[in-house]
C-alpha cells in the first residue's frame, strides 16, 4: 500500500487533503508542517505530524525527514499541498529520494501566486481580467484619481497574500481613508487596484501534468452547498492556461460573472490545493488521487460540471447519515473522515458553540428591540 508525506503550512488545506486521501485509502500518512498544523496531533487522519519551519532554516532537517520516510516506506509519495510546501520542496528537490506528485516549477509558481504577475500573464494571452494597475505602497494611492479611473466601488489588495487578507472593496472616500490610508495595520508594500466586478463568484479547479490538462471542475457556492456547473469560458481556460504555461500540478482560480453582461473575469490564481477540495471528492472527482496517479485521462481530461455537495458537517446533514453508516465506497469513507476524526469533531464542537452564541445574541437583541420587552 502506498504511503504519503503531506507537506504544507495551511491547516485548512492540509486537512482537506488528508480527508481526500482517507476517502480512497487507509495508507500511512504523515504531515510535515509548522505551528499552524500543530492541532493535527489529535487527528487520526495522519499517523504522525512532524514539525519544521518553512523559512529555509529547516531545509536540512526536512531533507532528512523525507529521505528517512522514503527508506522506511518504499514507493511513498510526497504531496506538497500549498505554496509554502511547494517552495520548500523545490528548494531541496535534487536531494529528495522520494516520488513527488506534480508541483509547479519555482518561476511558474511565483507567476500564479502573485496577483499582479497573474494579471500580466492573462493579459498577455488574451484571457479576460478586470482593469488592474500596480501601485506598490499605499502612499501612492489617490482616491479621486482611482475613482475616476476605476469608478466606485473599486478593489485594493496586496499582490502576495492569500485567503482574502488585505482585500478591501472601497465604496466611498471615508471607506478609503479609514480602511487604508489611516489604518496603521494596513501596511502592505505591494498593492494593486482593480475594477470591481459586480456579480457572482465562480471557481475553476484543475490538474495539469506537464502542460496537459488531466482534470478540472467548475464550482459555485450556493448557500451551504458547493454546486458544480458548466461554464464554456472556464472550460476553455482550463485547457488554455496549462498549455500556455506548461503548468504542472493543481490550481484553483477565482473568477467572477459580471451581473450585467454575463462575461466571466479571472480574478486570481492559487497554485495549490484548496480548502473546498472535498466537495469534488464527494461528487466523484478526487484531485488528490488524480495527482498521485499523475497521468492523463485516456479519453481526455476528467471533468466535473454537474452535481453538488454540502459544506456543512455531516452530523448536520440527515440525508447523509445512511451513507455515513453503511457506504463502503469513497463517499462513505469521506463522510466518516469528516465526522469521526478527533480533530474534525473538535472543530465541529467549536463551530456549534459559536453558532449557539450567535443564536442567543440574536434572540436577546430581538427581545430587547421588541415593544413588549421591559427590564426589571
Amino acid at each position: 500500500m502506498q504511503s504519503f508525506l503531506v507537506v504544507g503550512k495551511s491547516k485548512y488545506v492540509v486537512v482537506a487533503v488528508l480527508q481526500a486521501i482517507r476517502s480512497f485509502t487507509d495508507a500511512t500518512t504523515v504531515v510535515i508542517g509548522d505551528d499552524e498544523t500543530y492541532s493535527l496531533r489529535w487527528s487520526n487522519l495522519c499517523t504522525a505530524r512532524l514539525a519544521i519551519r518553512f523559512d529555509g532554516s529547516s531545509d536540512e532537517a526536512f531533507v532528512g525527514m523525507v529521505n528517512r520516510f522514503a527508506k522506511d516506506f518504499p514507493g511513498a509519495k510526497l504531496l506538497a499541498v500549498d505554496c509554502d510546501g511547494v517552495r520548500l520542496t523545490n528548494r531541496v528537490l535534487s536531494r529528495l529520494q522520494i516520488d513527488i506528485a506534480p508541483i509547479p516549477e519555482p518561476q511558474t509558481l511565483e507567476t500564479f501566486d502573485d496577483k499582479w504577475l497573474f494579471h500580466q500573464f492573462c493579459s498577455e494571452h488574451g484571457f479576460r481580467v478586470p482593469d488592474t494597475r500596480y501601485f506598490g505602497s499605499k502612499d501612492k494611492l489617490d482616491y479621486d484619481a482611482l475613482a475616476a479611473e476605476f469608478s466606485v466601488p473599486f478593489v485594493v489588495k496586496p499582490t502576495n497574500m492569500a485567503g482574502s487578507m488585505g482585500v478591501k472593496i472601497i465604496t466611498s472616500r471615508h471607506d478609503f481613508e479609514t480602511g487604508i490610508l489611516s489604518n496603521s495595520g494596513y501596511d502592505y508594500d505591494s498593492l494593486i487596484v482593480q475594477r470591481y466586478i459586480d456579480g457572482t463568484d465562480i471557481d475553476l479547479s484543475l490538474l495539469s501534468v506537464q502542460g496537459v490538462l488531466s482534470a478540472f471542475a467548475v464550482q459555485q457556492v450556493v448557500g451551504s452547498r458547493i454546486e458544480f456547473v458548466p461554464n464554456p469560458y472556464l472550460e476553455t481556460i482550463a485547457l488554455e492556461i496549462p498549455g500556455r504555461s506548461a503548468y504542472n500540478g493543481v490550481m484553483h482560480i477565482d473568477a467572477r460573472i459580471d451581473r450585467n453582461t454575463g462575461l466571466v473575469y479571472l480574478i486570481e490564481a492559487n497554485p495549490r490545493f484548496w480548502a473546498s477540495l472535498t466537495a469534488s471528492v464527494m461528487c466523484g472527482l478526487n484531485f488528490v488521487e488524480e495527482s498521485v496517479a499523475a497521468t492523463s485521462a485516456p479519453g481526455g481530461a476528467l471533468q466535473l460540471t454537474t452535481g453538488g455537495a454540502s459544506s456543512r458537517h455531516p452530523a448536520l446533514q440527515p440525508s447523509s447519515w445512511r451513507s455515513l453508516a453503511g457506504d463502503a465506497g469513497y463517499r462513505g469513507r469521506l463522510l466518516r473522515a469528516k465526522t469521526f476524526d478527533p480533530y474534525s469533531l473538535g472543530q465541529f464542537a467549536m463551530a456549534l458553540s459559536a453558532s449557539g452564541v450567535r443564536h442567543l445574541r440574536k434572540r436577546t437583541t430581538l427581545r430587547r428591540s421588541s415593544p413588549s420587552y421591559q427590564t426589571a
